[in-house]
């Protein structure tokens, strides 16, 4: 269908917002031809309800991805409640900008604030050990690995990898204005260091281990840039998200409780 082709290039926040309007829309349609057989007043809830459920029927139809309907469902849910409760509109907006400064990247980069566990970190330093041992082998001396973390979030992972052994350098990108502060603010005290930078603007040249855990959605173009840009025999872990079309060179898939699965592509 031609919308919904072009609405593949709006953000989803955009998208989301006119499955919303066209929900109220057909809501108001409805109440306007119910009228001529159940007089008005209506209660209140239900209509939210069914305003919530439309605009998760429209979201999932305009190829919102699935966790958007969920969103669509509660917003008007919890809109009325905090009206129904007295709640100021104010803390409504603070709340709107909170989240907005915690989950920037969803809107343009189409990247949610996933956090890596213990397990996955557990996983990335015996993939450590691995790498320095087949290099040790092959060139009879122990290769130091550079890591980056690209959208490190919180900073854990840049924290955890900088006290591994063998890892020279440890450095996290993240440009999430809240979560960058955190990550920031973690490293300084308890190593590593991050950067506010677009990690499409950031040079892989200096690492030979690169770790993300993004989202389907940049996976391709994130191929292009780290098979172009890092050196021989680096490695590139994505977590749980594969490069389409890509063979990895190695699966792990982790003992965690979502069974984690790292695709692991060497250079």
């Amino acid at each position: 269908m031609v919308l919904k082709r072009w609405l593949v290039k709006w953000p989803k926040i955009l998208v989301a917002l006119l499955a919303q309007a066209l929900a109220l829309m057909v809501l108001a349609l409805g109440v306007m031809l119910a009228s001529q057989w159940i007089a008005p007043p209506y209660a209140y809830w239900p209509l939210v309800l069914v305003q919530g459920v439309l605009a998760a029927v429209l979201s999932h139809w305009l190829g919102l991805p699935s966790w958007w309907r969920w969103i669509q469902l509660l917003i008007p849910l919890g809109l009325y409640g905090a009206l129904s409760a007295g709640v100021n509109p104010w803390w409504g907006l603070a709340l709107f900008v909170l989240i907005g400064l915690v989950f920037s990247n969803a809107g343009h980069e189409r990247v949610p604030l996933y956090l890596t566990n213990s397990v996955t970190r557990q996983a990335l330093k015996a993939l450590v050990a691995e790498q320095v041992a087949l290099h040790c082998s092959e060139h009879d001396s122990a290769q130091n690995v550079r890591f980056i973390d690209l959208g490190c979030g919180l900073g854990g992972n840049v924290v955890f990898m900088a006290q591994v052994p063998n890892v020279q350098v440890s450095h996290g990108v993240e440009t999430a204005p809240i979560p960058y502060l955190l990550s920031k603010m973690h490293t300084t005290l308890r190593g590593g260091e991050t950067f506010a930078t677009d990690l499409w603007k950031v040079s892989l040249a200096d690492y030979n281990m690169v770790y993300a855990f993004l989202s389907p959605e940049p996976m391709v173009k994130l191929w292009q840039k780290v098979s172009q840009e890092l050196p021989s025999g680096a490695v590139f872990v994505s977590n749980s998200f594969a490069v389409p079309d890509v063979e990895p060179t190695e699966v792990w898939i982790l003992s965690d409780a979502r069974q984690t699965q790292l695709f692991i592509y060497k250079i």
